[in-house]
């Protein structure tokens, strides 16, 4: 190819020599109107970025460029020039539409930033290239059996994703916010997720993460069983009441028997006392019957002469006489009773 006196092969491989040729090219070439798609890119680390740049007229010359790095020459005459397994193009011009396809393959980080493609004649068109990083997703605990009318807690957790990743929840397709915090771990972020919810029936609790390069979120889901608080309820209150009724009838049982045990006994002994009192009544009446009582020989009828002296009676008469227990002198009568029981 020859241009402003500068004639520029492929073959010869200088690089240095091939840019010369390219920048007088372009300064001395027409403009022609350029597009570049996407402007906006975000693929996953280790996989393919692919950008289209087309133009109205047919391109002398077509370049690709990494951060400021040529990569890809397409010459008119030639086609694509200095490929590699990591830098390609692929040619989809159609009439009227000059487009070619530039493929990055294996993307690293390092590749991220500006791409750009630049037409013979026309301004260099820039477009942002952004790696990400997809890590993993996981609900904490599993599956989950709660009574109905309780609160559950789910955490998510989204470990080595770049950038930080965005999350979400959806109980029974029914999308619920996220609460989310982040640290980060190198020049990955870890992400944690909670969610509260209410258990009022089955359902299926799902945790979606995702980045840009996702077309479609990475999920982790789990289910939650939801037992029915009524029937709970009832099974607790029919084993509370048989228990306390079998306790209460035990209770009742063994009263029963003591007290049936005390008052035989206590009966038993009360009828041991009226026999034993019976029999010592029947030993005692003979000899009471052989008891007889005494004349008191010494007593004086009321209204006889006589005095006291230290609880004795003395009476005063001039004979003396002597009785059994009882004496008698001139001057004085000395007696005692004896009471017979």
């Amino acid at each position: 190819m020859k241009g402003c006196g500068c004639w520029c092969d492929g073959n010869l491989g200088n690089m240095y020599v091939f840019r010369l040729c390219i920048f007088l090219l372009i300064t001395t070439v027409a403009s022609a109107q350029v597009q570049l798609q996407p402007l906006n890119a975000a693929v996953l680390r280790g996989s393919k970025a692919r950008f289209n740049c087309s133009t109205t007229q047919p391109p002398s010359v077509m370049n690709w460029m990494v951060n400021g790095r040529l990569v890809i020459a397409i010459l008119e005459a030639s086609g694509v020039w200095n490929s590699t397994d990591r830098f390609s193009a692929k040619n989809f011009t159609t009439p009227g539409d000059y487009k070619w396809e530039f493929i990055m393959s294996n993307v690293q980080r390092d590749d991220a930033g500006e791409v750009t493609c630049q037409v013979l004649g026309g301004a260099p068109q820039l477009a942002t290239l952004s790696i990400q990083e997809r890590g993993s997703v996981e609900i904490v605990g599993g599956n989950r059996t709660k009574t109905e009318g309780a609160q559950t807690e789910f955490q998510c957790r989204a470990v080595g994703w770049f950038p930080e990743p965005s999350m979400s929840w959806s109980v029974n397709g029914v999308a619920n916010s996220c609460n989310r915090s982040s640290v980060t771990q190198g020049n990955l972020f870890n992400s944690n997720c909670t969610l509260t919810v209410t258990a009022v029936k089955n359902s299926s609790v799902q945790c979606l993460v995702s980045v840009p390069a996702l077309s479609t979120p990475d999920s982790s889901t789990v289910f939650l069983t939801v037992e029915k608080l009524a029937k709970r309820d009832q099974t607790v209150l029919i084993a509370v009441t048989v228990a306390f009724s079998a306790a209460a009838l035990l209770f009742l049982i063994i009263y029963g028997i003591i007290f049936f045990c005390m008052r035989r006994k206590k009966k038993s002994g009360y009828q041991e006392e009226i026999r034993r009192a019976r029999i010592e009544s029947q030993n005692r009446t003979p000899a009471t019957e052989n008891l007889q009582g005494q004349d008191n020989r010494g007593y004086i009828r009321d209204g006889h002469d006589g005095h006291t002296n230290g609880g004795v009676w003395y009476t005063n008469h001039s004979n003396k006489h002597q009785m059994t227990n009882v004496f008698f002198d001139d001057a004085h009568r000395k007696h005692r009773h004896m009471t017979i029981v």
